[in-house]
């Protein structure tokens, strides 16, 4: 149920771009398309979703804890050893794999360098939106560079796996 309004919001936006750009297309183009959109949808409930409207504008972190929204030094957890750093590396990556197979499966001739900014686009635009739900609804996220490059690694993998398959 907490989820219900963000599915019936995404299911909306769904039927507009459907409507809108997609209705004339091929019914395997359509289905890349949507595949790629509910990858989509999928990385936003993992990185931003559910925002937490609920808690009380009054919260604050408790003065012992260090709050960092943005964290600029690469791969710092991994360096200073935190516990999940290496989980994380790896998910980051993971999560961004399938964004540069299903670009390029849909772009079909798209180069090894487009599908790095489209991949950096893609996060970098999850670490803005995740500090500014941050900054402007005290819901805590943080801004890491460690994440822009591994997401960048996993698209560049996902569209290597493409080429693979592709030349198969």
């Amino acid at each position: 149920m907490r989820y219900f309004i963000d599915l019936i919001l995404f299911g909306c936006i769904y039927i507009i771009i459907y409507t809108k750009f997609w209705k004339d297309k091929k019914e395997e183009e359509i289905l890349k398309y949507t595949i790629m959109y509910l990858y989509i949808v999928s990385v936003l409930f993992v990185t931003l979703i559910p925002i937490d409207f609920t808690l009380d504008p009054k919260w604050k972190y408790h003065p012992s804890v260090k709050v960092t929204y943005i964290h600029i030094k690469p791969f710092n957890d991994l360096i200073m050893g935190y516990s999940g750093a290496k989980k994380q590396i790896i998910l980051n990556i993971m999560m961004t794999i399938p964004f540069g197979f299903l670009y390029s499966c849909i772009k079909k001739k798209v180069s090894f360098l487009k599908v790095i900014f489209m991949t950096f686009v893609l996060s970098l635009t999850i670490e803005l939106l995740q500090l500014l739900t941050t900054i402007f609804l005290l819901y805590h996220r943080s801004s890491d560079v460690t994440d822009l490059i591994t997401n960048v690694i996993g698209g560049a993998i996902g569209y290597i796996i493409y080429k693979v398959l592709y030349k198969r």
